[in-house]
């Protein structure tokens, strides 16, 4: 028979296991090595999506803002390339804010290690 004590135990096991595999998830998601496009434009295409959505998710609820800036490296051709967002935010009533403007834009990753 189950417990109140044994009951906390295992749902507070739970939201540690699931906290490690959203982790996990978005480790692998956001992985350069696992965003790889035919294109830059295909990747400009999905990656400004992906980021806004990011930004958008970062400043739901009350006093939430995001980052100011959210980056996803990743590759064409074997070269690797980040798209970066950056990102202006409004408040609603002094409380809610909400992206008020964005800029995106693609650079090349400079792979040469500087002496």
């Amino acid at each position: 028979m189950n417990t109140k004590e044994t009951l906390e135990l295992a749902v507070n096991e739970a939201r540690k296991a699931l906290q490690a595999a959203e982790k996990a998830l978005y480790d692998f998601n956001t992985s350069a090595e696992n965003n790889v496009f035919p294109s830059v434009e295909a990747a400009e295409d999905e990656l400004e999506d992906v980021l806004n959505k990011r930004a958008f998710q970062d400043c739901q609820g009350a006093y939430n803002c995001g980052d100011s800036e959210y980056r996803q490296e990743f590759f064409v051709d074997g070269i690797k390339y980040v798209a970066i967002y950056e990102v202006e935010y409004n408040r609603h009533d002094k409380m809610y804010y909400y992206i008020d403007g964005d800029k995106f834009r693609i650079e090349k990753v400079d792979t040469q290690a500087t002496a």
